[in-house]
């Protein structure tokens, strides 16, 4: 490879005779304050799990209005994923959020008894005939109210599972835990028991940002 020397003389010349231009360089939040991610063992799956459930690495990135959630497994996930044995009906990809550690709503989508600390949730699933992206506001069960779903957009290249959640559905929180897991649901309906944690991405909650 050639290697250009310049002398000092000689650049002081050169950039003299260049017209001079003023750049006003914007100063930003630097992308690592706005991104929180968690690395995970391969092939520490529960129920011999394929590695399309097996969590690699979890992510979320603050981005204008909106979290970016990403999830990359151990292999790709296929088109048309085989749903394990026995009578699984659902599997999910999901992000936990914890909201306040002080809460741990009861209900939906698990049983009505069932306290869990995800005051929200946001899964991609695969039912056997096609994907759906949703998110779960589980905080009206806190006072005896419904959780409120709302349709989110997703996407599934290769072994990367990816969500976008506009940060208005969790009120603009600029802070919360969060984690990663993937679900066998064996139920016909949701709001039961009858689902097994089938890989939880690093520690249970990770602190963002």
């Amino acid at each position: 490879m050639k290697r250009l020397i310049l002398k000092k003389k000689l650049l002081g010349l050169a950039l003299a005779a260049l017209p001079i231009t003023v750049v006003t360089i914007a100063v930003t939040r630097p992308a690592s304050a706005q991104t929180s991610g968690v690395l995970d063992p391969v092939g520490d799956v529960d129920f011999r799990a394929p590695a399309f459930q097996d969590i690699v690495r979890g992510e979320i990135q603050k981005k204008s209005g909106s979290f970016v959630l990403r999830m990359e497994m151990a292999g790709p996930i296929p088109d048309h994923p085989p749903l394990p044995p026995p009578g699984t009906s659902e599997i999910w990809w999901t992000w936990a959020f914890d909201l306040d550690p002080t809460t741990s709503p009861k209900g939906y989508p698990f049983a009505p008894g069932y306290a869990a600390p995800s005051e929200f949730l946001v899964y991609v699933s695969w039912d056997g005939a096609e994907f759906r992206g949703y998110a779960i506001d589980r905080r009206p069960l806190l006072t005896g109210g419904n959780a409120i779903i709302t349709h989110i957009p997703f996407s599934i290249s290769g072994a990367i599972v990816e969500a976008v959640l506009a940060s208005v559905l969790i009120d603009n929180t600029a802070s919360f835990r969060w984690g990663t897991r993937t679900f066998d649901w064996s139920s016909s309906h949701l709001g039961t028991q009858g689902f097994n944690a089938v890989d939880v991405g690093g520690p249970d909650f990770n602190l963002f940002p």
